[in-house]
């Protein structure tokens, strides 16, 4: 076999011959992992690629991949086993790298280069050709199955094909990708006795110019990724990009999902039109439109039963759809889960000039939020004597499906519910608005049936 030369690059599937040799190659990345070793494809190798490992004195002599998809030029690497696998080694010494955008209308310049890299003229034909046969291209993944976020399990890796809604870090340098797949995660059972339950994964709920950014329906889940190795990889992810996940280890907190990255945790390139095609289709006469292709919501989400409104011709909404919402005063119908209430003890939910004051945590597949119960609408939701005091304590009991302070683990019912927002200060409407329960009821023959 003939070994190209310094003008020259390998292909890929001549490389896993060449054992031991030093080899130039280009490569579409298809692939990151956490340890920055990448994964490359070329036009003459169907299968799943050509691992690269880099290896550096320092994190600033790694690349840093601004995209899957982006193309990779190595000088002089070479071919080793790694862990019995054929794998291209560029070590800093030795070897040099180049990172260049793989969108077909950018130029030809790296964004990322090491110093003993040079890039030649006749490089950009290859760079040209690789990104006209990105266009259709369909990449072998080589892993055995991907989830949708309505099947997973806690305490369980799971490959997720998904969409990157919106990337932040908090203060203590811990990162989060916010990902959705059209999906509805399941219900988390409660298993919090005393501590106030938190509304997000997150330390504080992202402000409502970024949440109207996010889908309004179907389920965001939050990946944290707090190692120093593992947030190299996340420089590659953007808002908007398809991403397939591997080994994500996903669990619950607080009645919360996340997942999490691990160090076999990879990301691999997806084309847009894989994630259009497994997108849900929905029935319904109401559409929204908004970064997000259009997708219709369910008309009548299931509920129980145990709760009744007063508007029962209004449509439904999520949770997300209330928090996004245009408008800071506006009343809402939605079906939510009482996950815990505010005050525990029945007999305070009644201020000393008699008043029902209660507040809850609710949630959907799509959100948390606080919303109040007060005076007359609180009197009228329980429908009870306000000193009947195991009247209300079985009522409460069946909202949140058990007794919160014993019962564990608790599974609180889906419940219709009617809500309104609104501001406590005129003048920061936005940073003051609140939501309150109104003319909804908990159904007597329902709650006698539970006795």
């Amino acid at each position: 076999m003939e070994i190209r030369d310094d003008y020259k690059f390998l292909r890929i599937e001549d490389a896993f011959k060449a054992l031991h040799l030093h080899v130039n190659l280009i490569g579409v990345i298809v692939e990151l992992d956490c340890s920055c070793t990448l994964k490359i494809v070329d036009p003459w190798h169907s299968g799943s690629g050509l691992p690269v490992k880099f290896i550096a004195r320092t994190i600033r002599g790694l690349p840093r991949v601004e995209s899957i998809g982006d193309i990779v030029l190595l000088s002089r690497v070479k071919i080793v086993l790694v862990n019995r696998k054929i794998t291209a080694l560029c070590n800093e010494s030795s070897s040099s790298f180049a990172l260049v955008n793989g969108k077909h209308d950018e130029d030809f310049i790296p964004y990322q280069s090491s110093p003993k890299f040079q890039m030649r003229e006749q490089d950009k034909n290859f760079l040209s050709n690789l990104r006209e046969w990105m266009i259709t291209y369909d990449f072998e993944d080589g892993s055995c199955c991907f989830t949708s976020l309505k099947d997973i399990t806690e305490g369980e890796y799971w490959n997720l094909s998904c969409q990157i809604a919106h990337i932040c870090k908090d203060e203590k340098d811990r990162w989060y990708i916010f990902v959705w797949d059209g999906t509805e995660m399941p219900p988390c059972n409660i298993v919090v006795k005393s501590e106030r339950l938190p509304l997000c994964v997150e330390p504080e709920m992202l402000p409502t110019h970024v949440l109207r950014k996010f889908p309004t329906f179907g389920s965001v889940l939050r990946i944290i990724v707090e190692k120093v190795g593992e947030k190299q990889a996340i420089h590659c992810l953007q808002p908007g990009q398809h991403v397939k996940f591997l080994n994500l280890f996903f669990q619950v907190n607080k009645g919360l999902w996340n997942a999490t990255f691990t160090p076999s945790t990879k990301m691999q390139y997806t084309m847009s039109r894989e994630m259009l095609a497994s997108r849900p289709q929905r029935t319904s006469r109401e559409k929204f439109s908004s970064r997000w292709s259009p997708i219709a919501r369910c008309i009548s989400p299931a509920h129980s039963g145990i709760t009744g409104v007063a508007h029962e011709d209004a449509p439904f909404v999520t949770l997300m759809d209330i928090l996004t919402c245009r408008n800071v005063t506006a009343k809402f119908r939605c079906v939510v889960r009482f996950v815990q209430v505010f005050p525990r003890d029945v007999g305070k939910f009644h201020d000393i000039n008699g008043n029902f004051k209660l507040l809850a945590i609710l949630e959907d597949a799509t959100a948390r939020i606080r919303a109040s119960l007060y005076a007359d609408e609180g009197d009228k939701f329980f429908g009870c004597d306000p000193s009947d005091e195991e009247a209300l304590v079985k009522k409460l009991n069946i909202l949140l499906g058990g007794d919160e302070m014993e019962e564990l683990p608790r599974d609180p019912p889906l419940v219709q519910c009617c809500l309104f927002s609104f501001y406590t200060n005129k003048m920061d409407q936005w940073g003051s608005r609140r939501f309150r329960i109104f003319d909804t009821w908990i159904n007597a023959s329902l709650t006698q049936r539970h006795s």
